[in-house]
């Protein structure tokens, strides 16, 4: 069988089995005869589209993964392998992108000398449901562990600070420190609502106020105090009373 007559067998068969999924490009007419452009010796260039599986499960567009594959068929096909590229995409980020193209280049060289297109659009079909779980999965992980952030945090909020030796004496240095300081405040406060001193805060600050004392106790002894002074004789006893009690 010629590569022509091989090339349109497998064209046939893949636009009756996905009949609105492919698409033929050097199409000029319009009108899907691949057949003629193999006669005019024009190399087949078609893409077909596939999807994910639908579940009920899915979380509308965001479950939903399509992938539209190019395919350029050489004239010696399929001795030859196609040339394959990425058209459009749904939900697929670059690095999905390549790893499809990848695993299709690897079928290539496994499947030389056989038509090929219904087996890579197959594993590629695979392919995409595959991913689909596991972006489901990833994205289901993701979301767990940001709600074990939250309530880590929020534990934290009322669990508090674990307290050993050293943040007990670093709070206590700090607690001293800020007591201190209080206590400066709330004196210079009094001083500014009375404008005096109390009495042991002028003794602290006057010394002079320990040689007055003194003083006063030199000018009552002095002779030029004139002082009257009224000495109760009942308060004290007599000296032959007192011997006698010895006694």
């Amino acid at each position: 069988m010629s590569y022509e007559e091989q090339q349109a067998d497998e064209l046939d068969a893949m636009k009756a089995i996905y009949p609105t999924e492919l698409t033929l490009f050097n199409d000029d007419d319009g009108d899907g005869d691949h057949k003629k452009l193999l006669n005019e010796n024009q190399l087949p260039k078609f893409s077909i589209k596939i999807s994910s599986e639908f579940n009920e499960d899915d979380d509308n567009d965001c479950d939903k993964y399509e992938l539209e594959l190019l395919f350029q068929l050489p004239k010696n096909y399929p001795d030859v392998g196609p040339t394959i590229e990425i058209f459009s995409s749904k939900n697929l980020e670059d690095c999905d992108e390549l790893e499809i193209v990848d695993i299709l280049n690897d079928m290539i060289a496994d499947n030389i000398g056989m038509v090929m297109v219904f087996t890579m659009v197959t594993r590629a079909s695979e392919w995409l449901n595959t991913l689909k779980e596991r972006k489901i999965i990833e994205r289901k992980q993701a979301e767990e562990q940001r709600k074990k952030e939250i309530e880590e945090m929020e534990r934290k909020k009322f669990e508090g600070t674990r307290v050993t030796v050293e943040t007990f004496i670093a709070w206590k240095m700090k607690f001293d420190a800020e007591m201190a300081t209080l206590a400066a405040k709330n004196k210079e406060m009094k001083k500014d609502e009375t404008g005096k001193l109390t009495g042991k805060e002028m003794f602290l600050q006057d010394k002079n106020l320990i040689d007055s004392d003194l003083n006063f106790a030199d000018v009552i002894a002095g002779d030029d105090l004139d002082v009257d002074i009224k000495v109760d004789e009942s308060l004290f006893q007599d000296d032959d009373e007192l011997l006698a009690e010895d006694d």
